[in-house]
């Protein structure tokens, strides 16, 4: 009667070497999820304050002030270039748009300029996403203001902003239209 083969034991060496990069994939997870539940704090930190006093100009050469939408509900919508999800979300806001007639000012942000995009491809990127509503040129001061410059690549950002100017919503990621109406529902 032959026996059952043994199995055979790692050796350490073996067991070290599987052991090292599962250790670092879980390391970088780790790092990642610190680094987002940052950021997620730090834009969600904006909630109760006031808008900043900005000074922003639009695609048309208009330039937008913090008194120009004090007495209107705005959804702040920040996107970028080579962002996917942004490109995901354009059509939820192109019929956001549609159906938020006078309800609320929609003004979206491209932080292009402060990330250093060529404006070409920021013409690009603006096109493409066919916005009926303005789109401004973010700069440092107002990204610092929101939610700091270094997280300028976080996008797509949206910030719900009452009658008097101040944040009462911020929305991180993908948005979508159905979203966008119920949470503009809670501001005064």
């Amino acid at each position: 009667m032959e026996s059952a083969p043994q199995p055979r034991s790692l050796s350490r060496r073996t067991l070290l070497g599987l052991a090292v990069p599962a250790a670092l994939v879980v390391a970088w997870f780790a790092v990642k999820q610190g680094v987002r539940t940052h950021v997620d704090g730090v834009i969600q930190a904006s909630i109760g304050r006031p808008l900043a006093d900005f000074s922003l100009e639009d695609t048309t050469g208009r330039r937008w002030s913090k008194a120009d939408l004090l007495g209107k509900r705005v959804v702040l919508h920040f996107f970028r270039s080579h962002c996917p999800t942004c490109d995901v979300e354009a059509p939820e806001y192109r019929a956001f748009e549609q159906w938020v007639g006078d309800r609320a000012l929609v003004l979206h942000v491209i932080t292009d300029r402060v990330m250093g995009f060529e404006p070409e491809q920021t013409e690009r990127t603006i096109a493409q996403k066919g916005f009926r509503q303005p789109v401004l040129h973010a700069d440092q001061a107002f990204m610092e203001a929101l939610h700091k410059v270094e997280w300028s690549r976080v996008t797509p950002v949206t910030y719900l902003v009452d009658r008097e100017g101040t944040i009462r919503t911020a929305l991180r990621g993908r948005q979508v239209e159905a979203t966008l109406r119920d949470q503009l529902a809670t501001l005064p």
